[in-house]
């Protein structure tokens, strides 16, 4: 078992697990094709939703296309096809964070519940795994129902009922890894604005080992990779292209526009701060189709389309107590593999 206060970081940057779609081994994303019924001139408003959605995907794989080092937002990647792809990742063993998480959860729940007492107003911030939250609900005595807030939330909700001490925030799930350290600094702050002199929870991922990173962000069998690459095909669809399984013609590659399979999904361990970056590489030069618009990839250019940053026990205590928690109890999965913080409001 591994319970060093700091986990160990690799000593240089390191990316491994390159998957190429044309690969025989790499997984088919599930791509959905509506045909028109003859006969039907009707508009039917699902259609309209759907124009609507693409209209609203496009504005935002241009947006993040456009940046000076190419990068895509997460909600680009969460259509049904990506839905499906990444439930069944998550219930591969390398993708470890989930199932700790909730077993940790399960745990120290009745913990918890006797620390922050009854009639607790639990506050989520952001999303929260229905697992580890249904274990965490059931241990509490008589709370309140839980209310949702984004992590950029800064106003107060109205209090009514229970004091600020019954307050319970919690913000689980990848939550507080999607965040970069300012950005995880500046919620922290905003969350202690809120819950003034109550309770935090916080979910978090030290380990610092490449491999077993590298497993969950990139595995074997290959469905992380078409979780990322499926993106690409949704573009072609979204931007009216076919999307072809052809390789472009000898002495054509440069004019060729770039299709899916002319893109490899990789994985990256950097440091400073301490993270994981997933990329989408171009393996050739060529122009990419967005809408109406060609975005110019060089070869070897990438596109990051995630990152997920690692922090250490220690360090997240110290940007906790920053912003004024006092940290009370962290709670450590048998491996060291996550890690469970309560917080409470300093007086």
């Amino acid at each position: 078992m591994r319970h060093e206060f700091e986990s160990p970081a690799p000593a240089e940057p390191v990316w491994l697990n390159r998957w190429a779609p044309r690969s025989g081994e790499a997984v088919e994303a599930p791509h959905c094709v509506v045909e028109a019924q003859a006969g039907d001139d009707t508009e039917d408003p699902a259609d309209t939703d759907s124009a609507e959605a693409d209209a609203s995907f496009l504005k935002l794989v241009s947006q993040g296309l456009s940046r000076p080092e190419k990068s895509l937002p997460p909600a680009c990647l969460q259509d049904e096809a990506g839905a499906d792809l990444m439930a069944r990742a998550e219930a591969g063993p390398d993708r470890y964070a989930a199932g700790r998480e909730a077993a940790l959860l399960a745990r120290v729940s009745e913990e918890v519940a006797t620390l922050i007492g009854p009639e607790a107003r639990i506050l989520l911030f952001g999303s929260a795994p229905a697992q580890g939250l249904d274990a965490l609900l059931e241990a509490l005595e008589r709370p309140h129902t839980p209310e949702i807030l984004s992590l950029d939330s800064e106003a107060p909700p109205a209090v009514d009922g229970p004091p600020a001490e019954n307050r319970l925030g919690t913000c689980l799930g990848a939550t507080a890894g999607s965040l970069a350290p300012s950005d995880l600094a500046a919620f922290l702050e905003r969350a202690r604005a809120i819950l003034g002199r109550g309770w935090l929870l916080v979910g978090t991922d030290p380990n610092g080992d490449t491999e077993s990173l590298l497993r969950a962000h990139a595995d074997d069998d290959g469905l992380m990779a078409a979780f990322h690459l499926n993106v690409l095909h949704r573009l072609a669809r979204a931007s009216g292209e076919a999307v072809s399984s052809q390789a472009a013609p000898d002495g054509e590659e440069a004019d060729a526009p770039l299709t899916p399979e002319d893109f490899r999904h990789e994985a990256r361990v950097l440091l400073d701060p301490f993270r994981v970056e997933t990329h989408l590489v171009a393996e050739r030069a060529g122009s990419l189709r967005v809408g109406t618009e060609t975005v110019t990839f060089a070869q070897g250019e990438s596109a990051r389309t995630g990152c997920a940053y690692r922090y250490a026990p220690g360090i997240f205590q110290e940007m906790a107590a920053d912003a004024g928690w006092e940290p009370v109890r962290c709670w450590l999965d048998p491996d060291g593999l996550f890690s469970l913080h309560l917080l409470r409001g300093e007086a």
